[in-house]
């Protein structure tokens, strides 16, 4: 049986959607950092560390590179959410929201695959420990946002 065929199917989907993610980023690269260096470097470490996700999820998936892969991911498409709705904290757009765009979206949905292909692999029990975190930060984040305390 070939190598590849010995890794298992959570194992695959978390490390190509995260290499498509990393491509992604890496699509967008110059044209963001022509906007600002900053923007740029962003992009840069999101792909260096997506890449990176991939090939360590495939040869040493330990318990702390899976919830380090849900919590990176997790905060890139927080900050997606952020620079859709209100604009990037930082830099010469800072409050000025971005449009969507489908490459934006396709990547998006590759790092929220990514997070699940990482719960999938964890642990039944740091995965169900994993999952009360996500739900209950979710609804934080949703409760302060209908209550006004967050935009």
């Amino acid at each position: 049986m070939p190598p590849w065929r010995r890794i298992g199917v959570a194992t695959r989907y978390a490390a190509l959607l995260s290499l498509a993610a990393a491509w992604g980023h890496l699509v967008v690269l110059p044209e963001h950092l022509r906007e600002w260096w900053a923007y740029g470097a962003f992009f840069l470490a999101a792909a260096i560390a997506q890449a990176g996700f991939a090939a360590l999820v495939v040869l040493r998936p330990t318990r702390g590179l899976l919830l380090t892969g849900i919590a990176g991911n997790l905060a890139i498409v927080g900050m997606y959410i952020l620079s859709r709705t209100n604009g990037v904290p930082l830099g010469p757009h800072t409050g000025r929201p971005e449009a969507a765009a489908s490459l934006d979206l396709a990547v998006t949905a590759a790092e929220l695959g990514v997070i699940v292909a990482s719960l999938a692999l964890l642990p039944p029990l740091a995965a169900r420990r994993a999952g009360t975190v996500l739900v209950v930060a979710g609804s934080a984040l949703w409760g302060a946002r209908f209550t006004g305390l967050l935009l």
